[in-house]
């Protein structure tokens, strides 16, 4: 038995590893902010990479900025288990731009704060910490 759990953690490693880009943890610090109102119940992921994802309660929105484009997009698939991670299909996810055409204004992103316009026109800042 201990040497499937070894196994089993070492296989999970590699996993974490090799899949970094496309894996998005839960960061439970981080806020979201609409219009300057603070959401409450936002959910936010963030990758290796600090690509951020971002889940509004009750609304079923999901919102996917990625740093290799900056483009706000809605991901076209997307996995989660409950609020604790989150998976795409690909290092540089395929995304539904917010926009329709994705070229509208692309987001601005720094190590600590993620700023974009949804598809309402409201100015949205992702605060990580």
């Amino acid at each position: 038995m201990r040497k499937i759990l070894t196994f089993a953690v070492l296989l999970l490693i590699v996993v974490v590893a090799v899949f970094r880009q496309r894996i998005f943890l839960r960061d439970p610090l981080g806020k979201v902010e609409r219009n300057g109102v603070a959401i409450d119940g936002a959910r936010l992921f963030i990758n290796f990479s600090n690509d951020v994802l971002v889940e509004e309660p009750g609304t079923e929105r999901r919102y996917l900025v990625q740093g290799w484009d900056a483009v706000p997009g809605v991901p076209q698939v997307l996995g989660c288990l409950q609020g604790l991670v989150c998976w795409t299909d690909a290092d540089h996810a395929a995304t539904f731009p917010l926009d329709g055409r994705g070229t509208g204004t692309r987001a601005t992103m720094s190590a600590k704060e993620v700023r974009f316009v949804d598809e309402n026109g409201a100015a949205i800042r992702v605060e990580l910490r």
